[in-house]
């Protein structure tokens, strides 16, 4: 019954058009595009892999809305399987296509752009843990609302916000001083704070295990709150 649950909210997750090019097909895309990640670009491959991630792993976590939409949360309940069985399975159910995405991105970055086993080690253990965090703030902010238009129209505009001032697509550097830190409240920002530090000094600095916990007790936050909301 375990696997069952893992495989259809896996299935479920990946079955939305856009989820699918979000969480399998444009991460792939996005590292075969040299100058987004040699510095020829503005626009960084960092900051638009925090982006894809973000907005894949809201996608995905919109299972659980659709099962609560549709009753079958409650026929589910009604088998010998407990509430925190069926959150764990769907959890990692929808943190596993874009855990394999940042696996093939890591390797592929390496054979491509000659980056260093510590650089390539670093970007997977960042991109997994902010994946974990997304996931977690997306399964969150579902549990807010009986509504699946309601929770996507409100969390997109959030997306948007956050990506802004988390420095993936436009450098905090042209914020006035006092925004620069608003994106702080968002696990993006101490992704991109992790990604940047690797990235220039080639090894990992304070800034990144400053960002990897800043993410993981975010992720901590998240789940404590969504596993004590009424999920039916």
């Amino acid at each position: 019954m375990t696997m069952t649950i893992f495989r259809f909210a896996l299935l479920k997750g990946l079955r939305h058009p856009m989820s699918l090019i979000l969480n399998c097909l444009a991460p792939i895309a996005l590292i075969l595009i040299r100058p987004l990640w040699t510095g020829e670009e503005m626009l960084s491959g960092f900051g638009l892999l925090i982006f894809l991630i973000w907005g894949g792993a809201f996608l995905m976590s919109q299972g659980t809305l659709n099962d609560r939409e549709s009753g079958a949360i409650t026929r589910i309940m009604a088998a010998p399987v407990s509430m925190r069985t069926y959150l764990t399975q769907n959890l990692l159910a929808y943190m596993v296509p874009l855990t394999v995405q940042v696996t093939l991105i890591s390797v592929l970055g390496a054979i491509l752009y000659d980056w260093s086993l510590t650089l390539a080690l670093g970007l997977f253990l960042c991109y997994t843990i902010f994946t974990i965090a997304s996931v977690t703030l997306s399964f969150a902010w579902n549990c807010l609302f009986k509504s699946k238009s309601s929770s996507f129209s409100s969390y997109s505009a959030i997306i948007t916000f956050g990506v802004a001032l988390s420095g993936a697509l436009i450098p905090l550097e042209i914020f006035p001083a006092a925004m620069q830190y608003v994106g702080a409240i968002f696990p993006a920002y101490w992704g991109m704070r992790a990604i940047n530090s690797l990235v220039e000094l080639g090894t990992f600095g304070a800034d990144y295990w400053i960002g990897l916990a800043a993410m993981g007790m975010f992720s901590i936050a998240f789940l404590l709150y969504g596993g004590k909301r009424r999920m039916i």
